[in-house]
């Protein structure tokens, strides 16, 4: 069975005990992972907002979602949730 996301995982020891080593590093690993995911997504959705505002001329989305527009909310947040799926795909591309 092959899953994306099971891409970056580290080889399973084989028996013997824990080695300390290997765990630390795949901790610190896993920090910087998240860094770098944060940062990604702190710099790709504010620009996807701005290009999908740019898109749609004549709507003002953040005032429609002041207003309680349910049918632009979908809409803008099924447009975040394919950024960052774009994001993970190419965070995870090896």
């Amino acid at each position: 069975m092959f899953s994306p996301f099971a891409q970056g995982l580290p080889p399973i020891p084989s028996g013997g005990g824990v080695d300390a080593g290997l765990v630390l590093l795949n901790m610190v690993l896993a920090i910087a992972w998240t860094l770098v995911a944060g940062v990604s997504f702190a710099i790709v959705i504010p620009i996807g907002m701005r290009l999908f505002s740019a898109l749609t001329p004549g709507i003002n989305e953040l005032e429609e979602l002041k207003k309680g527009n349910m049918a632009v909310a979908l809409v803008f947040a099924t447009f975040i949730l394919s950024l960052s799926a774009v994001v993970v795909a190419i965070l995870l591309k090896k």
